[in-house]
């Protein structure tokens, strides 16, 4: 044998033994995979069961509401004056809009009553500075569904209650209404709040 062929010799199998090496190294240090085929087999006919496993996302419900409202009592004018609280529903489907609570002053100073338990035009000044009665009600049927609850939910009696259904896109106004005394003493600033409640038609 020439010196010549005994190198290749030598040195083609060390080449086939360092490659053969690599390959189980490599093949050790991938995990196994879960199989993604199936096979059927049979005689004449065969069948094969395969799962179905869906992701079904929920629906984003998204409204837009003011950051506050801001109302004025002139007595002397007897006037209450407030702007429409305008809410905007940005969910792809219908929504259904309610009043889950009322209140016109959260440190309790005002005492929230029903419109019709007082004679409001003849409170003395301590029954004008102290009690109110404060509501909140659909302003017109622009952007609501038809079916909506055009009544007056006042403070006093409030439970959770269902204005209506908003359509995608749709705007709806609603908007404070009251009930006050005349003898006003001095310069009150109440604050109240109502929190909506949203949820899919």
């Amino acid at each position: 044998m020439s010196i010549i062929n005994h190198v290749r010799r030598n040195l083609g199998g060390k080449i086939a033994a360092a490659a053969m090496a690599v390959a189980l190294i490599a093949g050790a240090a991938l995990p196994a995979s879960a199989a993604t085929t199936q096979t059927a087999t049979g005689t004449g006919s065969a069948s094969a069961s395969v799962p179905i496993t869906g992701t079904i996302n929920p629906t984003t419900i998204s409204v837009t509401v003011p950051n506050g409202v801001s109302y004025s009592i002139n007595p002397d004018a007897n006037t209450f004056t407030a702007p429409a609280l305008s809410v905007t529903n940005n969910t792809v489907v219908p929504v259904t809009i309610g009043v889950q609570s009322l209140t016109a002053d959260s440190s309790g100073t005002l005492t929230d009553v029903l419109p019709t338990a007082e004679n409001w035009g003849s409170l003395n000044a301590a029954d004008s500075s102290s009690k109110i009665a404060l509501g909140i009600s659909v302003t017109d049927s622009t952007g609501w569904s038809s079916g909506y609850n055009n009544s007056t939910d006042w403070a006093a009696s409030h439970a959770p209650v269902t204005i209506g259904s908003l359509p995608s896109g749709a705007t709806g106004n609603l908007a404070l209404a009251a009930n006050y005394g005349r003898a006003i003493s001095t310069t009150q600033t109440p604050t109240g709040s109502v929190a909506f409640s949203v949820s899919l038609s």
